[in-house]
């Protein structure tokens, strides 16, 4: 006979119901005004139970009930997480100095609680500080980036890419990275690292390849860390080009270890900034469109 393996202690439970309300998995059901667990199997470990339980009546052994404590609410400041989302930076400059494993640790740590997808919690992480390999990983993705313009001077070349032109995304992506390239090309001669920015740091997300909701489970992890690292006045900054070219150029999987069927969905740099940005800068207003009840616009 299988172990319960959710359980509800009626001593402390207040029938209050919050988790027949909350289950989004079918395992809590009311039957005569109790709350009870009809099927365990369902559950996919989301942990609202036990997050909306005021009685802390509720243990679940698919869960690790250490890890539960009270919400300190005292410590949520709406106007502080603002401030944090409104002044952080894209950092492209880093102090030599390296950020201790603990801290970064820390930073994952935290962005383990992100929401994923049913639960599937299935986002890992690579985190790269050999500078040898950092290196070798920029050069890797700037060598692409040359051939591309390499290329773009070829009669077949110039061809092609006036073609590509015909799209306004492509058209700026094209004005963007690849006209400029032989200045950029003397930009890395003299040193300056144009793909990771000399950063200490360097963190791969990725999931499960061919999944539904991996690069959404990704970045919004990716989020929560470059916030979380601002706040502890690190900065950071996404590097698509990582990611792009990891799905289609081998050897970087190689170069970060990649486990087989999984892919990267997000890559961003961290390390302490070289420059302060005490200024708030502007933003492009949303464009929102309302679709309201006319009765309560």
């Amino acid at each position: 006979m299988n172990k319960m393996k959710i359980r509800r202690n009626d001593q402390k439970c207040n029938l209050c119901m919050q988790c027949v309300i909350d289950c989004a998995s079918g395992v809590w059901k009311e039957i005569n005004g109790i709350p009870v667990v009809t099927d365990p199997d369902l559950c996919n470990r989301c942990s609202h139970c036990v997050a909306i339980c005021p009685k802390n009546a509720i243990e679940n052994d698919h869960l690790k009930m250490n890890q539960v404590r009270r919400v300190l609410r005292r410590r949520i400041d709406p106007e502080s997480y603002k401030e944090i989302v409104l002044s952080r930076r894209s950092i492209r400059h880093y102090k030599d100095k390296p950020v201790a494993l603990e801290i970064i640790e820390d930073i994952i740590n935290t962005a383990r609680f992100s929401p994923t997808a049913s639960n599937s919690q299935h986002v890992s992480y690579i985190v790269v500080t050999d500078p040898g390999i950092l290196k070798e990983i920029s050069d890797t993705v700037f060598s692409v980036a040359v051939k591309l313009y390499e290329y773009s001077t070829n009669r077949s070349g110039r061809f092609l890419f006036k073609g590509l032109r015909i799209s306004a995304a492509m058209d700026a992506m094209l004005q963007k990275y690849i006209e400029p390239m032989a200045y950029y090309i003397e930009l890395k001669k003299s040193g300056r690292d144009l793909i990771l920015h000399n950063a200490p740091v360097l963190v791969l997300i990725h999931g499960p390849a061919w999944s539904f909701f991996g690069a959404d489970n990704c970045n919004i992890a990716a989020a929560n860390i470059t916030n979380y690292a601002h706040s502890l006045g690190l900065g950071s900054c996404y590097i698509g080009f990582v990611t792009l070219l990891s799905r289609m150029n081998k050897k970087l999987g190689r170069l970060t270890g990649l486990p087989k069927g999984r892919s990267i969905y997000a890559s961003l740099v961290l390390g302490y900034p070289a420059f302060k940005h005490p200024n708030i800068v502007s933003r492009k207003m949303p464009d929102i469109s309302w679709l309201t009840d006319e009765r309560n616009p």
